[in-house]
């Protein structure tokens, strides 16, 4: 009997976020490119393999991202590899000005991204018109994500209003992208629902197993209407990554929501990662690779948790946990409650133990929180605290444009090589007055002193040497006994000379001369 038509669509993450989540993004061009040619025939809707974190790990361990995603491209001619852009960040921490966006973007289409899934840490959209413009412009498929938060100020109506926004900017699918896993199966129901309601595109669901709720999210989800669902294989699955893919396909089969895939076809690969992972154990983090139920309690990520441990740890604080976790949340609340999202995460963190440590909130603020406060990094869900903006700002007021239209264009002045500073001639030295040589010679000690040239070239041993010390220091007496000879038998310029008597010198030697009080 003929399986019926697949409705639920999988997209793998096993060499994107899957390997970012637990083994840092350290698996190698080599590693992958021969298993993912085995993934090519499963059937996935797409293989998320490039952008993100793992770009920036790839240029650590000295690895070429581009030749990695043309090689990949090769090896996958039957599955489109999917991307993650940051949108104005797209791989980095930082804006990029619309041009380098928009080049990125066109350089990553030419050598093999097929779809384009673009974010913003804060939802903001304005940070992700350029990305979502680019991708269009290249003719790709794009996904717009909204980064997953629980807070007062995130509600359906809100949801639903930026999906409909990512809609209208040409988005072809909506993602929910629950980075904490935090999506308990009600929640996941409704949302999915408000959003088909809302817009009438595909809904892919995104969440992590830190919690343990992304398996029964994940069957909520596609209960409620979604689309795409997003797995890893097994060995790389579970803990902070995704759900096992065998998993989902064998939960889905043979009912409503089957995939259409062969469970088959995975055994091989499965192996083939389970062996990838134990040669990568020494990066595998002991934190990730768990359920770590306090995400529950405290609404934060795994990594956040383990982020804050560490920063205690290093001031010998670790007993002050609990006043760091709860003043997390209190940061949180201050900056108008954006997503738990890198890089908006560590930032949080690092306040919460700046404020427990010092003993005073905000008595020491980093650099990113005040960027964070004049807008640098967009527009919060609701705005922040105004007496913390007061107190960090002063009476600066924070930007409301969009951030990167601060950013003048960058890639021609990237383009244009770099000139050398023209180097300076050389130094001549001034041209000085000769001393006579016959008074140079009466003065002068003997042994004579050493020249300038014989100085330059003399080594650093006999500089330490006393001789030579002495030599210098009668090279300098010298000098002094030349100026002082020099004053007396030549008159300084613009010095008129002393008043001489009216009559004149007597140069002999009689008694008259000697005798007459008339002189000097």
């Amino acid at each position: 009997m003929a399986k019926k038509k697949s409705r639920v669509r999988l997209v793998d993450t096993t060499f994107r976020d899957a390997q970012q989540s637990l083994l840092g993004g350290y698996l190698r061009t080599e590693e992958i490119v021969p298993i993912a040619a085995k993934m090519d025939s499963i059937g996935f809707a797409a293989m998320e393999a490039f952008g993100g974190a793992t770009f920036e790990t790839q240029l650590v361990i000295h690895e070429d991202p581009w030749e990695f995603l043309r090689k990949l491209n090769k090896a996958t001619p039957n599955t489109p590899i999917q991307a993650l852009i940051r949108g104005q960040n797209l791989v980095s921490k930082r804006n990029f000005a619309d041009d380098v966006v928009e080049l990125f973007i066109k350089h990553a289409a030419k050598n093999g991204v097929d779809v384009f899934r673009v974010f913003d840490p804060l939802n903001d959209l304005r940070n992700m018109e350029a990305s979502i413009a680019a991708a269009l412009k290249a003719k790709k498929r794009v996904q717009g994500a909204l980064s997953y938060a629980i807070s007062p100020a995130h509600n359906l109506e809100l949801w639903g209003s930026m999906a409909k926004g990512l809609v209208n900017m040409g988005c072809h699918e909506i993602v929910i992208k629950d980075t904490s896993g935090l999506l308990s199966p009600q929640a996941t129901w409704e949302l999915v629902t408000t959003l088909k309601q809302v817009v009438k595109v595909p809904i892919d669901v995104h969440s992590h197993c830190s919690s343990g709720m992304a398996p029964m999210a994940y069957m909520a989800a596609v209960e409620a209407g979604a689309e795409v669902l997003d797995v890893a294989i097994s060995p790389l699955a579970w803990g902070a990554s995704q759900p096992a893919a065998e998993s989902v396909v064998a939960a889905l089969e043979g009912g409503e929501y089957d995939t259409g895939l062969d469970l088959s076809k995975m055994w091989d690969v499965q192996h083939d990662v389970e062996e990838l992972k134990r040669r990568h154990i020494e990066h595998l983090s002991p934190v990730a690779d768990r359920v770590d139920a306090s995400i529950l309690r405290y609404h934060m990520p795994g990594f956040m948790l383990e982020d804050i441990y560490h920063q205690l740890a290093a001031h010998n604080a670790a007993d002050r946990l609990d006043e760091v976790l709860d003043e997390a949340n209190h940061v949180r609340r201050d900056l108008g409650y954006p997503p738990l999202v890198a890089p908006i995460r560590q930032m949080i963190a690092a306040q919460a133990v700046y404020n427990v440590i010092g003993g005073e909130r905000y008595a020491t603020v980093t650099q990113e929180l005040k960027d964070y406060l004049q807008g640098l990094y967009g527009r919060p869900p609701v705005p922040a605290d105004h007496e913390l903006r007061r107190l960090v700002l002063g009476r600066e007021e924070p930007i409301t444009i969009r951030p990167a239209d601060l950013l003048e264009p960058q890639v021609e002045a990237a383009r244009q090589p770099k000139r050398r500073a023209p180097q300076s001639p050389p130094r001549s030295r001034p041209l000085r007055r000769p001393k006579p040589r016959r008074l140079r010679r009466s003065l002068c000690p003997s042994p004579p002193y050493p020249t300038p040239r014989q100085r330059s070239s003399t080594s650093r041993s006999m500089a330490r040497s006393s001789r030579f010390v002495s030599q210098v220091r009668d090279l300098r007496s010298c000098r002094q006994r030349v100026r002082r000879r020099r004053a007396q038998t030549q008159p300084r310029l613009g010095r008129k000379p002393a008043t001489a008597p009216s009559r004149p010198r007597c140069r002999g030697s009689s008694s008259s001369c000697r005798s007459s009080p008339a002189t000097s």
